[in-house]
């Protein structure tokens, strides 16, 4: 430092509590093992979509919680979750990420279920008959899954509301595409991403954010109606935002034809919803993306995208939607890259040489204020307990 000079910081002290968070959310595992305890371990959580379990006895596994899941449709076309783990031993026993299977057979005893999640064989259960041990009651732990609007969610909490009531009427954001044509997943990809999983959940959610994108800048934020849109709130901590048509003509190959816009959408129409505590949908006229988070440590997150179409459309057209899709939101596509770059940097810093994240925009709610952000974190702090501007109220 030269002379006199002064580096000057936000004088957080003097700020509203709702309006910056304590960057040690980010990082701390104590506070991670509360959130999956809290949150993960309470909500409705999206797993996949009807569409990749479309036949009989398909299978998705995942984890919430900590907890790994099988999801799967069974012969009576009931799709239903299960601990994915044999009670025996408790082995895991399914590894494959999806797949199609009448049963599933625990590599270690060689235990059996079937794809409802009753175990079908014992290996020389007559062992077992002093205790009165049969294999009716050996079955997989069933954890509660609901469905709408063709997408999958689950439970771990045997007490939790319905999902519809858990939801509060958000989905109806999209009512008028869900309603109209069966939509099925045409493109699915999976990223480990060093960031906390609020860090992705904040990008989906603040669109301050859009000027790290070219795209962006050159296709929306040039229309001055685009931040005049309104922030809607429901009940839970679910947002979304008015709709925009994005002049993505302004962009080489940008524009989506009409013919390949979704039903219920006009052409170019953007659209995002939010549902807490990690899950966005994001409509490019063309295409519907939506992400969802696994939450794996501190400051490391799996986020897993989907793309998703019009089922049974022509060929022509699918290829024309998974381009449309691979574009902005694939893996090497024009956004997704830049906004991983970002969230990663702002891990780097997080309890370290960055203690307060500011979250004080205030637009009367309108496209750029930071409310959705808030919010979020005033239901994070209703089921933590905690309090996000003071990580000191972490319980020792």
């Amino acid at each position: 430092m030269k002379g006199n000079e002064t580096f000057y910081s936000i004088p957080w002290e003097d700020l509203p509590p709702t309006h910056y968070v304590d960057n040690r959310i980010f990082c701390d595992q104590k506070i991670f093992d509360i959130e999956q305890r809290t949150i993960f371990s309470k909500v409705w959580k999206f797993v996949c979509c009807e569409s990749e379990l479309a036949g009989t006895n398909d299978f998705r596994t995942t984890t919430v919680a900590g907890v790994p899941l099988l999801i799967v449709r069974g012969p009576d076309a009931k799709i239903r979750a299960m601990v994915n783990s044999c009670s025996h031993r408790g082995v895991k026993l399914v590894e494959e990420p999806a797949g199609n299977a009448r049963k599933f057979e625990c590599l270690f005893h060689r235990w059996t279920y079937d794809a409802r999640g009753r175990c079908i064989d014992i290996p020389r259960e007559e062992g077992y008959a002093c205790v009165k041990i049969d294999k009716a009651q050996c079955g997989l732990k069933q954890v509660r899954c609901e469905s709408t609007r063709g997408l999958v969610f689950v439970n771990l909490d045997d007490d939790a509301a319905p999902l519809e009531d858990y939801l509060a009427g958000c989905l109806s954001v999209f009512d008028d595409v869900f309603g109209q044509v069966e939509l099925e997943v045409l493109h699915f990809h999976e990223q480990v991403l060093d960031t906390d999983w609020k860090h992705w959940q904040e990008t989906n959610m603040e669109l301050y954010h859009e000027y790290l994108h070219v795209l962006n800048r050159k296709t929306g934020m040039i229309d001055p109606a685009y931040f005049n849109r309104a922030w809607h709130a429901f009940e839970n901590g679910h947002m979304a935002v008015d709709p925009l048509i994005i002049q993505y003509e302004k962009m080489q190959g940008g524009a989506s034809r009409e013919e390949h816009t979704l039903p219920g959408l006009k052409p170019n129409e953007f659209r995002i919803l939010d549902i807490f505590p990690d899950v966005m949908l994001n409509c490019r006229a063309s295409v519907l993306r939506i992400d969802t988070q696994i939450p794996l440590a501190a400051g490391k997150t799996l986020v897993q995208f989907r793309g998703l179409g019009v089922k049974g459309e022509p060929e022509q057209m699918r290829r024309q939607r998974i381009r449309d899709h691979a574009e902005f939101w694939g893996p090497f596509g024009r956004n997704l890259p830049e906004d991983a770059l970002a969230t990663e940097r702002q891990k780097e810093t997080m309890g370290k040489a960055s203690k307060y994240s500011l979250m004080a925009r205030e637009e009367n709610r309108l496209t750029q204020d930071d409310f959705p952000v808030r919010e979020f974190y005033r239901q994070w702090e209703r089921l933590t307990g905690l309090r996000a501007a003071s990580a000191s109220m972490l319980p020792e």
